[in-house]
Parts: structure tokens; C-alpha cells; sequence
């Protein structure tokens, strides 16, 4: 339990004293949000909603999800070129004590975000939200796991900043323009549209959609819940199987 508070406390202090890091973990998003709320987009999402209420739970699971897949999987890609993890093999820390305060530290971190976006959608552009907080917080640490783990996944497959890139950005890029971030996948191409459908940035999105802009409603939300479980326990078991420390 020691360790597992060192290492929890370390991790944070190393995401907050990265001033770069910590303006594209927090200050980039933002940015994101204020420009497409500001711009004369149109609508196109259904229901009379201003674009600026419809996208900030998409900008919030995007966030989620570029914080596992970017932030968490490079971080880990890092300490392995710096010859960190080599110093961890000669300690009697246990691997699981190691990802779990990993994955603890930056879901703290992706709520902050999501208090930071949420905030700065209602106070700037009047943003909409109905008090789902239960929901919201599920959604969060569900979404939070599944793209934490999917970068120790990478991670473990990467040696380096270079071959972490093309990985990334393979399952990055779908994630982000076919994910129900920006539009709803209702006017996608067929084909892409079945395939939005199976990536779990989609539900996540959907789900916080649902949590912020209605009233609760368990038939609508319940779904984008089991469906981020099952991705869950999915993601979890192939992070068992194949994440490992070492270089």
C-alpha cells in the first residue's frame, strides 16, 4: 500500500511539473472547445441543440481518450528510451502496484478535465446539463480505464517514440473522426458507421451526451454503460496478458 501511494503521488507530481505537458493535457482541449463554439458552425445534430452544447461531451471523451492513448502510452514508451524501467526491474516492485497507480494518477487527472471542460462549457457558452452526476462520474471512470489501459497496450509493443507514432495514430485518428465526437455517426457512410459502432469513444461520447444534455434516463444510458463494461473487461484481460515491465 506504500508503494502504491509513492508511486500514485510521484506520477502527479510529474504530469504537473510538465508545463507542456500539462497545456496539451489541459490547455489544448479548451482551446479546442472555445474555437468550434465560437465558429458558425451549424447545427446538423438534431433536437435544436446549439453545436456548442452538443460537442463538449464529445471534447470531454475525446480528452478521455487522448490522455490513455497518447499521453499514458508515449509517457510509458519514454521511461523505457530513458532506461527508467530497467531501474524498476532491480527493485522489488511488483508490476501491478506500478500500473495501478499509473492508471489512478492520470484518471485523477481526466477528471480534473472533465470538472475543467464541464465548467467552461456551462459558465462560457451557457452549456447544458441536466445533474447527472452518478452517471457522468461511471462514464468517466469507465471511458478513463479502457484508454489508460489501451496505453500500456501500446506501450508494451513500443521501444520507442518512432515506433509508438504509427500505433498511436493508427487507433487514434478512427477513434477521434469516427467516435460521435464532432457529428453524430448517423450520417456517416454505412460501412463506416457499422464500424463507428463498434469503437468504444462512441458510446463514451453518447453516454455523456445523454448524462448532460437529458434527464436520466437508464434505457438510453444503461446501454453506452454495459457496452464500455464489456469493452472494459476486454481491454483489462489483454492488458494482463500482455502488458509487461520491461524494456
Amino acid at each position: 500500500m506504500n508503494s502504491f501511494k509513492q508511486l500514485f503521488l510521484a506520477n502527479l507530481k510529474i504530469i504537473y511539473r510538465n508545463k507542456s505537458g500539462f497545456f496539451w493535457t489541459v490547455g489544448m482541449p479548451s482551446f479546442i472547445y472555445i474555437a468550434l463554439s465560437v465558429l458558425p458552425i451549424g447545427t446538423g445534430t438534431g433536437g435544436g441543440l446549439a453545436y456548442s452544447h452538443f460537442v463538449l461531451p464529445g471534447i470531454i471523451a475525446m480528452t478521455i481518450m487522448q490522455g490513455g492513448i497518447y499521453g499514458l502510452a508515449y509517457w510509458m514508451t519514454d521511461l523505457k528510451a530513458r532506461g527508467v524501467i530497467s531501474r524498476f526491474l532491480v527493485t522489488p516492485l511488483k508490476m501491478p502496484v506500478l500500473a495501478i497507480s499509473l492508471v489512478s494518477a492520470r484518471l485523477l487527472v481526466i477528471v480534473m478535465q472533465t470538472i475543467i471542460l464541464s465548467l467552461l462549457g456551462i459558465l462560457a457558452f451557457n452549456a447544458n446539463f441536466a445533474g447527472n452526476y452518478f452517471s457522468v462520474i461511471i462514464l468517466v471512470a469507465l471511458g478513463g480505464s479502457i484508454f489508460l489501459l489501451l496505453g500500456l497496450l501500446i506501450s508494451s509493443f513500443a521501444t520507442s517514440y518512432e515506433s509508438a507514432a504509427p500505433i498511436t495514430s493508427a487507433i487514434g485518428l478512427p477513434l477521434t473522426f469516427l467516435g460521435n465526437i464532432f457529428f453524430p455517426i448517423d450520417g456517416l457512410p454505412t460501412a463506416l458507421r457499422i464500424f463507428a459502432k463498434l469503437l468504444p469513444i462512441t458510446y463514451l461520447a453518447d453516454g455523456l451526451r445523454q448524462a448532460y444534455l437529458f434527464p436520466f434516463d437508464f434505457a438510453k444510458i444503461g446501454k453506452d454503460i454495459l457496452i464500455l463494461s464489456i469493452w472494459l473487461v476486454a481491454i483489462l484481460l489483454l492488458t494482463v496478458r500482455y502488458f509487461k515491465l520491461k524494456e
